[in-house]
């Protein structure tokens, strides 16, 4: 009996052991064996569709994805020009900001389409990414990232944008929008519309770096959607910008 014991402990640690291992291999997999072939966006974010498109890497210089599950399962792939301007103002502001990582939620398949419970996404063209906090000290934080807080998601904050001893860091996230308009223009594209929380609209522009986002402060939503948007800014692209 206690060697049948010792044989189903075994095999249960390395079941175990593969589900941990599996998603990191798989995500870092769609990374390796990516092409470069130029991605193609069709449609809007809320009805389109996505020809080549190309996955995040789950870590890169000033950045994380939110799961290597999420990952794993294809719920990372952009269109090519967006990857690129997002990785390089990661890296720009985390140079600028130091101890300052931002964490990427979820963007969309790798040929677009639905993307549930999202109800945009679909083209390429969208990307969440979490709000950039400070613990009680005054030192950068990340947004946590759990299957039983809905993987960041089902993070609240409160109208100040306070939770427990973390609070949102508005000024880093109006550099990071600042930093994505100014890399994604010479790559043909443009930030169309932000959505934020209507009630953190006001803070982000009253930061020191939110004074400064110019006509992008045009692009934020004023007004409630469907999703609260308090855990994380979702930003929609728009092909055809000067570069």
């Amino acid at each position: 009996m206690p060697r049948v014991r010792h044989r189903l402990a075994r095999r249960l640690a390395l079941a175990a052991g593969f589900l941990l291992v599996a998603p990191v291999v798989v995500a870092h997999g769609r990374v390796w064996l990516d092409g470069a072939t130029p991605s193609e966006s069709a449609g809007t974010p809320a009805q389109g569709r996505l020809l080549h498109g190309h996955p995040i890497p789950p870590s890169g210089p000033g950045y994380v994805t939110y799961s290597y599950l999420g990952s794993s399962l294809g719920r990372q792939y952009v269109h090519g020009a967006v990857r690129d301007a997002l990785r390089e103002a990661f890296a720009a502001v985390s140079a600028a900001r130091p101890g300052r990582r931002f964490v990427v939620g979820e963007t969309g398949h790798r040929r677009g389409g639905p993307l549930w419970p999202h109800r945009t996404h679909q083209n390429g063209l969208s990307v969440d990414v979490f709000v950039p906090l400070r613990d009680s000290e005054g030192q950068p934080a990340d947004v946590a990232t759990y299957p039983w807080n809905k993987l960041g998601y089902g993070l609240e904050f409160d109208a100040q944008g306070r939770r427990g001893d973390l609070t949102i860091d508005f000024d880093d996230l109006a550099r990071l929008l600042s930093a994505i308009d100014e890399k994604a223009r010479p790559r043909g594209l443009r930030i169309q519309r932000i959505i934020l929380a209507p009630e953190y609209v006001p803070l982000l522009l009253a930061s020191p770096a939110g004074r400064k986002l110019g006509p992008l402060a045009g692009s934020i939503l004023r007004r409630q959607v469907w999703w609260r948007h308090d855990e994380h800014a979702h930003i929609d692209f728009a092909l055809g910008a000067p570069r």
